[in-house]
């Protein structure tokens, strides 16, 4: 009876070393096939618009394999309102309204409400994983000059990555509205410690998806 209680303990502690081991890679392939799938659509826009959300950034916690299942489980009712890409780095995600746990386990969260693509300082955040394709991972190959693109359906907006910074979690007043600048920001955790990445990018232009030199605005 005792050695088969110890073979029991045994199977038992291989394992959860088996799932510890296997989880993170696990996590990040769902986070990783969920954002994929997530594709904006005038319904979901719609829908989005209208839905209540958090956009209290500082009580956003570090992503749980229980928080991406939520998030993939309810994915049909995620609010989804735009994209987000940069070319250089394989940047491609989603942008949900918001920075509620499964909209941050699925793309990019709106960091302000009622904040427009084109104005302002438009303030994104995602997570940062070890795997640095996905969510906001990218951003730390990305380099100045680079062109990141908005799209809320109607329009395409570009703008140019001009600085890149670490920043403390203190710093909120970064997704402040500056005077007479049209800005992006997109932030996202550090590599180490409690700070954050922050990467500012420029307005340059507006144009619809079928691109016409003379509609760039």
């Amino acid at each position: 009876m005792k050695t088969k209680l110890i073979q029991i303990g045994l199977m038992l502690m291989f394992i959860t070393g088996l799932m510890l081991v296997l989880i993170n890679p696990i996590q990040s392939f769902l986070v990783s096939h969920l954002s994929k799938s997530l594709v904006p659509t005038p319904t979901q826009q719609v829908a989005a618009e209208n839905s209540e959300v958090s956009f209290d950034f500082e009580a956003v916690q570090s992503l749980s394999i229980i928080d991406v299942l939520r998030a993939q489980a309810s994915k049909s009712d995620l609010p989804v309102i735009g994209s987000i890409a940069i070319p250089e780095v394989g940047l491609e995600l989603p942008i949900l309204k918001g920075v509620g746990k499964e909209a941050l386990a699925a793309g990019a969260g709106t960091m302000k409400p009622q904040q427009m693509m084109g104005q302002g300082n438009y303030s994104l955040a995602s997570h940062y994983f070890e795997e640095k394709d996905i969510l906001f991972g990218p951003l730390y190959e990305a380099e100045i000059g680079d062109k990141i693109y908005l799209s809320d359906l109607s329009y395409v907006y570009e703008y140019e990555l001009t600085t890149k910074d670490i920043i403390e979690e203190t710093d909120v007043y970064i997704i402040d509205d500056v005077p007479n600048e049209t800005l992006l920001t997109l932030i996202t955790c550090a590599v180490e410690g409690s700070k954050r990445l922050a990467v500012r990018a420029t307005f340059t232009q507006r144009y619809t998806p079928e691109y016409d030199a003379n509609e760039a605005i």
